[in-house]
Protein backbone atom coordinates (compact mmCIF):
# COMPACT_ATOMS: atom_id res chain seq x y z
CA UNK A 1 0.00 0.00 0.00
CA UNK A 2 1.22 3.27 -0.98
CA UNK A 3 0.89 6.03 1.63
CA UNK A 4 0.37 9.78 0.07
CA UNK A 5 0.50 12.88 1.77
CA UNK A 6 0.39 17.00 0.87
CA UNK A 7 2.78 18.95 2.08
CA UNK A 8 4.46 22.01 1.22
CA UNK A 9 7.72 22.30 -1.17
CA UNK A 10 9.73 25.81 -0.83
CA UNK A 11 11.97 26.19 -2.64
CA UNK A 12 14.19 29.35 -1.81
CA UNK A 13 15.88 31.31 -3.89
CA UNK A 14 19.53 30.47 -3.76
CA UNK A 15 20.71 33.15 -6.49
CA UNK A 16 23.37 33.97 -3.91
CA UNK A 17 24.74 30.23 -3.95
CA UNK A 18 24.71 29.73 -7.97
CA UNK A 19 25.17 33.21 -9.69
CA UNK A 20 21.75 32.92 -11.39
CA UNK A 21 19.41 35.73 -11.94
CA UNK A 22 17.08 36.67 -8.84
CA UNK A 23 13.51 34.96 -9.25
CA UNK A 24 12.23 34.87 -6.00
CA UNK A 25 11.91 32.11 -3.27
CA UNK A 26 8.91 29.93 -4.61
CA UNK A 27 6.37 27.20 -3.18
CA UNK A 28 4.61 24.01 -4.18
CA UNK A 29 1.67 22.39 -2.58
CA UNK A 30 3.05 18.80 -3.61
CA UNK A 31 1.28 15.16 -3.56
CA UNK A 32 4.40 12.96 -1.85
CA UNK A 33 4.37 9.29 -2.66
CA UNK A 34 7.12 6.67 -2.14
CA UNK A 35 6.51 4.79 -5.26
CA UNK A 36 5.15 8.21 -7.50
CA UNK A 37 6.52 9.48 -10.08
CA UNK A 38 6.33 13.30 -10.25
CA UNK A 39 7.52 16.69 -12.02
CA UNK A 40 9.73 18.14 -9.46
CA UNK A 41 13.06 15.99 -8.24
CA UNK A 42 14.40 17.01 -4.99
CA UNK A 43 17.03 16.11 -3.25
CA UNK A 44 16.82 15.79 0.93
CA UNK A 45 19.58 14.43 2.75
CA UNK A 46 20.59 11.37 1.27
CA UNK A 47 17.30 10.09 -0.43
CA UNK A 48 15.81 11.75 -3.93
CA UNK A 49 12.35 12.00 -3.58
CA UNK A 50 9.64 12.86 -6.47
CA UNK A 51 6.43 15.04 -6.29
CA UNK A 52 3.59 15.53 -8.01
CA UNK A 53 2.39 19.39 -7.86
CA UNK A 54 -1.04 19.87 -6.83
CA UNK A 55 -0.81 24.23 -7.11
CA UNK A 56 0.65 26.40 -9.58
CA UNK A 57 3.66 28.29 -8.37
CA UNK A 58 3.03 30.48 -5.48
CA UNK A 59 5.42 33.10 -5.15
CA UNK A 60 4.16 34.43 -1.95
CA UNK A 61 2.16 33.49 1.15
CA UNK A 62 -1.04 35.00 -0.05
CA UNK A 63 -0.91 32.36 -2.84
CA UNK A 64 -0.42 29.84 -1.19
CA UNK A 65 -3.47 30.73 0.49
CA UNK A 66 -5.55 30.76 -2.51
CA UNK A 67 -4.22 27.43 -3.81
CA UNK A 68 -4.77 25.71 -0.34
CA UNK A 69 -8.23 26.72 -0.11
CA UNK A 70 -9.15 25.80 -3.87
CA UNK A 71 -7.84 22.23 -2.75
CA UNK A 72 -9.92 22.18 0.73
CA UNK A 73 -12.69 23.23 -1.34
CA UNK A 74 -11.99 20.18 -3.93
CA UNK A 75 -12.06 17.79 -1.13
CA UNK A 76 -14.97 18.89 0.15
CA UNK A 77 -16.77 18.40 -3.39
CA UNK A 78 -14.99 14.92 -2.99
CA UNK A 79 -16.32 14.02 0.29
CA UNK A 80 -19.75 15.15 -0.70
CA UNK A 81 -19.82 13.38 -3.69
CA UNK A 82 -18.44 10.27 -1.68
CA UNK A 83 -20.85 10.55 0.75
CA UNK A 84 -24.08 10.46 -1.94
CA UNK A 85 -22.59 7.51 -3.40
CA UNK A 86 -22.00 4.97 -0.75
CA UNK A 87 -25.62 6.08 0.40
CA UNK A 88 -27.41 5.26 -3.19
CA UNK A 89 -25.02 1.99 -3.00
CA UNK A 90 -26.58 1.02 0.03
CA UNK A 91 -29.77 1.90 -0.52
CA UNK A 92 -28.75 -0.80 -4.32
CA UNK A 93 -27.86 -2.77 -1.14
CA UNK A 94 -31.11 -3.18 0.63
CA UNK A 95 -33.49 -3.31 -1.99
CA UNK A 96 -31.85 -6.34 -3.67
CA UNK A 97 -31.81 -8.43 0.08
Amino acid sequence: MITLSLQLLPIPDDYKKTGAIPRGSIAYIVLKGSSLTGEIPVKSGKEKHRFTTLSSMCASSAEVVWEADRIIQELRIIKKQAKQFFEKEEEKRKLEE
